[in-house]
């Protein structure tokens, strides 16, 4: 049957759907894992900083106290700096965030490294280094959405992830072998040097990657990855997706005031909290407790870490196998973001026993392999929780992914800062193994009563959401 007979004028074609994105498999893939190595360097800054904060404490003639200030002030800035990148990110652009904010990091390592031990300058210089890393994580989370279709977007999140989660991990690892057998100012020399080595791959060969800005990345169609002379800002494309809100203080109070939002907000930060304990403790439970050396206490982290790649990978590929499947199933053909979340249970379940073994392991000095089965069994649980959670968010607002992504991690950071504080007074008051059990308890309760909150009441909080949003 010719074009004539099947309706159609003759010589005319109907044109293919346009692709969600242009961008290669080949460049989607370095592109992914740019944003992941980009995220990993801000929590590596924070992780490697652990096991040396006695030996920065006698550095700096303070308490560790004193110290574990300066753990709790870039925690702080860690939470708030995304939202000032990641609404002008989703607005203006990825590509001139990440040459801005990887250069100040840059600079804020050089200066740690070689600036007199005054406490006063390591408090400041450790804000504006967390200022400067803060903003990859929600830029690569925006970016990931730019260039990979809801369906697979919740594994290509979890290899994405694995920066952002394996920072504190292998931190600590490269922190104690810096601390133990070189000097602690090699701790951001090496972080200067390593992220210099990024930054000036991201300026050469990263492209812009927003949809409102290049559309789905045509405009790069053809050209070489490597751009010279390197522009600070992309070209625009002609068909483009749509723009996002001016970032002001009232689009993010709309944003986290949607209950998801705020929940999923809220969940994570707990479960972080309680991961960040066990972080924290780690270093003097070893040293203590079983007289490992800091090398070994570095080394230590590996178990989180090995539990961190496995729980992301997995959970991100069992979340898209779940979509799928919801899809296939759907007399319409399609399933909403919030299908993403119940399994988290599952993350929540194996993240409180791993908390409540930590506790009591710890407390009796049970066996070494049982306490990193433990802080894997942590790891792991949080990590599924994490993956949902992000894809999620991104899927949530999609002109806004940079921004929800911010706002997610919102709460988790200063929820850290403030355990960084408690936690030594409350295992010296209560002992570890009821302190750890409570924390065990407070994830079941909260974490888990919110996972069945919002199976239950997602659906009509979204309707009410798209009901809004159609009068406007």
């Amino acid at each position: 049957m010719d074009k004539t007979e099947s309706g159609h004028e003759k010589g005319q074609e109907v044109p293919p759907p346009i692709p969600y994105t242009a961008f290669s498999n080949q460049r989607r893939n370095f592109i992914l894992l740019v944003v992941t190595l980009a995220g990993f360097f801000g929590p590596l800054s924070g992780g490697i900083y652990l096991p040396a904060l006695n030996v920065l404490a006698e550095a700096f003639n303070v308490s560790g106290t004193l110290i574990n200030v300066t753990v709790s002030v870039f925690m702080l800035v860690f939470a708030v700096g995304p939202l000032l990148w990641a609404g002008v990110a989703d607005y203006r652009g990825r590509r001139p965030l990440y040459i801005i904010s990887f250069g100040i990091f840059i600079l804020a390592n050089i200066a740690l490294a070689v600036s007199p031990a005054k406490y006063g300058g390591l408090v400041t210089l450790r804000i504006i280094q967390a200022f400067g890393s803060c903003s990859v994580a929600s830029l690569g989370a925006g970016s990931v959405a730019d260039i990979v279709e809801p369906k697979n977007r919740a594994f290509a999140m979890s290899i994405f992830l694995l920066g952002p989660q394996l920072g504190p991990v292998l931190g600590p690892l490269l922190g104690g072998l810096f601390a133990g057998q070189a000097s602690w100012r090699w701790i951001f020399g090496f972080l200067a040097i390593s992220s210099f080595c990024l930054w000036v791959l991201i300026i050469f060969c990263h492209p812009e990657t927003l949809r409102s800005r290049v559309g789905n990345g045509a405009i790069y169609t053809g050209k070489s990855w490597i751009s010279w002379p390197p522009r600070f800002q992309s070209e625009i494309a002609e068909k483009r997706g749509p723009k996002a809100k001016v970032p002001t203080p009232k689009v993010y109070y709309h944003l986290f005031c949607y209950p998801p939002i705020g929940i999923v907000s809220g969940n994570t930060a707990i479960l972080f909290a309680s991961y960040y304990c066990i972080a924290i403790t780690q270093p003097r439970i070893l040293a203590d407790r079983y007289h490992w050396s800091t090398a070994n206490v570095g080394f230590s982290y590996l178990a989180s870490g090995i539990a961190m790649i496995v729980g992301s990978l997995s959970g991100g590929k069992f979340s898209d196998w779940k979509r799928a499947r919801a899809i296939r199933l759907s007399p319409t053909g399609t399933v909403h973001s919030e299908s993403r979340l119940a399994d988290q249970i599952w993350g929540v379940l194996l993240c409180s026993a791993g908390t409540l073994l930590y506790g009591w392991f710890s407390q009796y000095r049970i066996h070494p392999a049982a306490f990193l089965i433990s802080t894997f069994l942590a790891g792991f649980g949080m990590t599924w929780v994490f993956v949902t959670s992000t894809s999620f968010l991104t899927e949530c607002v999609p002109t806004q992914a940079a921004s929800v992504f911010a706002l997610g991690g919102l709460l988790r950071n200063p929820a850290a800062a403030v355990a960084a504080v408690i936690i030594e007074p409350l295992v010296d008051k209560m002992g570890l193994g009821w302190c750890f059990t409570g924390l065990a308890v407070m994830d079941m309760v909260f974490v888990g009563g919110a996972v069945v909150l919002l199976k239950l009441k997602c659906p009509s909080w979204r309707k009410s959401r798209e009901s809004a949003q159609a009068k406007f």
